[in-house]
């Protein structure tokens, strides 16, 4: 695999699968597969905060992005490979080595649903021509698959759908964190634009009277905007709802002793913290929208996306219902066990031997 995203991202779902994917590929030979060293200055942190792997795939902490991609971008790649997996779409990994079989993961399709939302690296990449250029194209869910050949059409390469994982860390035993409140409805990751982190706001203020003891904790995402706080004026929220910043190793914890997990995205990939929270046992409430009912399953509750007075409902319903609550926890847990990080290797294995075959 190409050092990409390594190179991008200290933390997030990409590098989240790489990192898991070359953990499996290097500590369990029985996937049949040998992973070449990056031998790269990277800034993630999964990677650099495992000596073991930091030492397997020969990676140094970078100065900073820049520094990282500016090394990406001025070697070439020489090692012989059997197959190259690239981790993103920048336009050196189009260079690969000769007679290499290319396997490229798609992991949704927002920058071209949703152009609005496009980021300063989005406008460098060149998806398609990687998606044309693959010997074997993974989606990482089905309703990834089904934008991915929407947007560009019939594709003649072969397409497998591979979910990701959660790892065995991400339990109900993980301990409670004080700087977070007693009781607490929680939200993950960023909170603009198709994220829709206000439309919790609305919910929870519908509930507030009703549950004085209740506060909305909003973990990442950095600090809230004076349009974020503005709202919460208005919706006479002051002192309910905290924001704060943890790291990956705490996030156990966060999930662990929520009352609730609402994750009210308009769009998708996959949404690994769904899983994530099923796995700590955080009864949780999707909405109804392009991946979410798939990772979630039959173990969430759900709402219409952009619907605040549905999610009030839902979120009522599970916090006035303590056997309701219990009852999603236990479905959240067997559920979540139906995705190990060693299933996404197996498969991701398995289609690395197909482009072969």
């Amino acid at each position: 695999m190409d050092e990409q995203i390594f190179a991008i991202q200290p933390y997030g779902g990409i590098s989240r699968l790489f990192t898991e994917l070359a953990r499996s590929f290097l500590t369990d030979s029985g996937h049949g597969v040998e992973l070449l060293p990056l031998s790269a200055p990277i800034v993630n942190r999964y990677i650099l905060d495992s000596p073991e792997l930091t030492s397997r795939l020969t990676t140094r902490q970078a100065r900073n992005q820049w520094t990282a991609l500016a090394w990406y971008f001025s070697h070439i790649e020489r090692r012989r490979a059997d197959v190259i997996h690239n981790t993103f779409y920048l336009p050196h990994g189009l260079a690969s080595a000769r007679g290499s079989k290319r396997v490229v993961t798609v992991y949704d399709m927002i920058p071209e649903r949703m152009p609005d939302t496009r980021r300063r690296l989005d406008f460098l990449t060149l998806k398609r021509k990687y998606v044309e250029k693959a010997d074997h194209i993974i989606c990482i869910s089905q309703a990834t698959r089904d934008d991915l050949l929407d947007v560009y059409g019939n594709l003649d390469t072969p397409i497998s759908v591979v979910p990701l994982g959660v790892d065995p860390r991400f339990s109900p035993a993980a301990e409670r964190l004080p700087v977070l409140p007693q009781k607490y409805v929680l939200f993950v990751g960023h909170r603009g634009q198709y994220k829709n982190a206000a439309l919790l706001l609305e919910a929870f203020a519908a509930l507030a009277a009703k549950y004085p003891d209740l506060q909305l904790a909003y973990v990442g995402g950095g600090r809230f905007t004076s349009t974020e706080l503005n709202l919460i004026d208005r919706l006479n929220l002051a002192g309910r709802v905290v924001q704060v910043d943890l790291s990956d190793q705490s996030m156990p914890g966060a999930y662990a002793h929520a009352a609730a997990f609402v994750f009210p995205s308009r769009f998708e990939g996959f949404g690994l913290p769904v899983l994530e929270a099923m796995a700590c046992g955080a009864p949780t409430l999707l909405a109804r929208a392009t991946s979410l009912p798939e990772v979630g399953g039959p173990a969430a509750a759900y709402f219409a996306p952009n619907d605040a007075g549905e999610l009030a409902r839902e979120l009522d319903a599970t916090l006035s219902d303590s056997a309701r609550a219990e009852r999603m926890r236990e479905d959240g847990l067997q559920w979540s066990r139906q995705f190990p990080w060693t299933r996404t290797a197996e498969q991701t294995a398995y289609v690395y031997r197909q482009v072969l075959a």
